[in-house]
């Protein structure tokens, strides 16, 4: 009788050790999978882009494609020189003029700090008194067009950074809307694009500067 309970009893044994071994070998599995996707997806660190251009604009502006992994290279210190950016014209209207301003809060200057400036056109429309001519040409609807900062503003920019003035690892910039200028005078001025009425008198405008507006900002 005992030697033939024997073989019964070990089985038990083994069947109720598999029982508990199983749901521990899942457990175990459960918590260690999602230990490993998180370290597998914690991206390298990378330079920041803040487009502050006001949606309702009749334009559409984003880091153009094939510049983009050099700007965001943090170690990239010729980034202001990469950088560019696309605008697309997504209203009705040509648009003679455009001016952006390309802030750096990481280069403090004053009580402000760095900015650049980009812009598209002749810079005498930014005057609601002059009109465009032919020798003009416009971004028209649906156009897109590539801009970058302003060669003066880039040798500045090295030539600070050569003589220690400004960081060589900038963490980030901001994208600030100054003005747009249709061919009949109208258009958006301003940090929130406030729409600009025709005027034969009056200049087009002011640039939105951070140190005093907080729109800027």
């Amino acid at each position: 009788m005992n030697s033939q309970s024997r073989p019964a009893t070990f089985v038990k044994i083994l069947f109720s050790l598999l029982v508990i071994a199983i749901p521990l070998t899942l457990l175990f599995k459960a918590r260690s999978r999602p230990a490993a996707a998180k370290t597998q997806t914690v991206p390298p660190p990378r330079r920041l882009f803040e487009n502050r251009v006001p949606e309702h604009l009749p334009i559409k502006v984003k880091i153009k494609r094939e510049k983009e992994k050099l700007y965001r290279d943090l170690d990239n210190e010729n980034w202001a020189r990469d950088f560019e950016i696309e605008v697309k014209n997504i209203g009705e209207k040509p648009i003679y003029f455009l001016l952006f301003a390309l802030g750096v809060p990481d280069a403090k200057i004053a009580d402000s700090y760095q900015l650049f400036t980009i812009v598209y056109g002749r810079v005498a429309l930014s005057d609601l008194n002059n009109r465009p001519t032919s020798d003009d040409v416009p971004i028209r609807p649906g156009e897109t067009k590539v801009l970058k900062i302003e060669d003066e503003g880039v040798r500045g920019w090295d030539e600070a950074r050569a003589r220690g003035l400004v960081p060589r690892r900038i963490r980030g910039a901001k994208l600030l809307f100054q003005d747009l200028k249709f061919g009949d005078g109208t258009g958006f001025e301003g940090g929130t694009g406030a729409p600009r009425p025709k005027s034969d008198k009056e200049p087009y405008g002011r640039a939105c500067l951070p140190a005093t507006d907080s729109n800027c900002l």
